[in-house]
């Protein structure tokens, strides 16, 4: 993460008041739906993986943006169920209701609300919250935190010293990314399947070395980013560049690692 000036950290704290007030709302509506047997649609918008939509991620989403619009009327929005208003403004707040509709529909607490903010395509601001839980990851200028407590991801110097967590191996779609993988999968201390947006949490609290997964969008990974980045670690796209748009994604705790693992896969990294 580039510094920032006192006066864009200042802002920054005044745009996560904000992303605390969209966590209580969206998690308002969230909570009591939770293991409910709630009705679900496939969206089918995305090859090889179900896609799961709920009025828990709908109503969710629709608060968020009101409380943004009501706010801040000049800020852009990009939203995984509503889609985008003035994404070519300075300010663009980024929103999945709920990252992991697979599991909340399981019953399974593996999964969260991600509320980003980008200013100048800058990825400035970023929260997790687990409204169930009660856990709450964010960070921004003024470092890394879950709830009071500042995180830190930990360090690790090599793949044989790593834990990597990927989502599902489905989003692997091609024979190079599969092997790529399964390259860094051969080295690494122990691999684990499953979290969704858990993963980058936890990566940046320290618990995970190195989250690799593809075909993200920009509300799946924008507010994990200055999490991570706060909390020392490092996220790109497979060719090593930033992610702000989604897409194939890495992120390691600790440069080292992240570095052995874009070795990999960079041949392997999409055109798009």
């Amino acid at each position: 993460m580039t510094d920032e000036k006192p006066e864009a950290a200042s802002e920054a704290r005044e745009f996560m008041a904000l992303a605390h007030r969209l966590a209580d709302a969206s998690g308002d509506i969230i909570r009591p739906l939770f293991r409910t047997n709630i009705e679900s649609h496939e969206k089918g918008d995305k090859d090889n993986r179900i896609s799961p939509v709920t009025e828990a991620d709908r109503g969710a989403e629709r608060v968020m943006r009101e409380l943004i619009e009501s706010t801040f009327p000049d800020h852009g929005i990009i939203g995984e169920e509503y889609g985008r208003v003035r994404d070519d403004a300075e300010c663009v707040w980024v929103l999945d209701p709920i990252d992991g509709t697979d599991p909340f529909l399981a019953g399974l607490p593996a999964w969260g609300t991600l509320i980003g903010m980008q200013r100048n395509g800058y990825a400035l601001i970023g929260m997790m919250d687990q409204p169930f839980i009660g856990e709450r990851f964010f960070g921004g200028p003024d470092g890394a935190f879950l709830g009071s407590r500042r995180i830190k991801s930990r360090a690790c110097a090599s793949l044989a010293e790593a834990t990597l967590s990927i989502t599902s191996l489905d989003m692997l779609t091609t024979d190079a990314q599969r092997s790529a993988f399964d390259q860094i999968d051969t080295q690494v201390y122990t691999r684990r399947l499953g979290g969704d947006c858990y993963n980058y949490s936890l990566l940046a609290a320290g618990c995970i070395d190195l989250v690799i997964e593809g075909e993200l969008g920009p509300w799946d990974i924008q507010s994990h980013i200055p999490v991570i980045e706060a909390a020392g670690g490092v996220i790109t796209n497979w060719r090593g560049e930033p992610v702000t748009a989604g897409g194939w994604v890495v992120a390691a705790g600790d440069p080292r690692v992240h570095e052995q693992a874009l070795a990999y896969l960079q041949e392997a990294a999409p055109d798009a």
